[in-house]
């Protein structure tokens, strides 16, 4: 399957397995016969643990078998209800990651932004990931909801 979608990429701390588990719980809610990994979600989900090489894991969401279908003909893209399948690649970084300084800070309040913009950051380990939606998230309100939904596992504020 092509990768025809569009990514998002976000880097994340170690909070990633439990957030994840939240955001598969908000698939189940939009579509309750949830499959990932291509089959029925098993009641007991947990992110796999990963090795130390590119994109060691992959999540694949869709709403049953009807969707896998199409996305194994289409990819990933929109099908006529203007849904689709997508997908959450991660890899681990057990390696430090620093920024001289960071922007764009959105905290849920000017006080905490105000806190964290233009300071520096320092990770001792952070999972680089890729949430690929059907299009692209600025223009499709279906991406866009599955970006918001993985941001809000997270706890964030947009």
């Amino acid at each position: 399957m092509d990768l025809t979608g569009h990514s998002t990429d976000y880097i994340v701390d170690a909070s990633f397995p439990e957030a994840m588990r939240g955001f598969v719980r908000r698939g189940q809610l939009r579509w309750p016969g949830l499959y990932v990994y291509g089959e029925p979600l098993a009641a007991d989900w947990r992110l796999p643990e990963v090795a130390d090489d590119d994109y060691a894991g992959i999540v694949t969401f869709s709403s049953g078998q009807e969707m896998e279908d199409f996305w194994e003909e289409n990819g990933y893209a929109l099908d006529a209800s203007g849904q689709g399948p997508y997908s959450v690649f991660y890899r681990l970084h057990p390696l430090p990651l620093s920024a001289a300084t960071v922007t764009g800070v959105r905290a849920g309040s000017e006080e905490a932004e105000a806190a964290v913009e233009g300071t520096a950051l320092l990770m001792s380990r952070y999972y680089a990931v890729s949430l690929v939606t059907p299009d692209d998230p600025a223009a499709d309100p279906f991406s866009r909801s599955v970006v918001a939904e993985f941001a809000d596992s997270f706890g964030s504020p947009g």
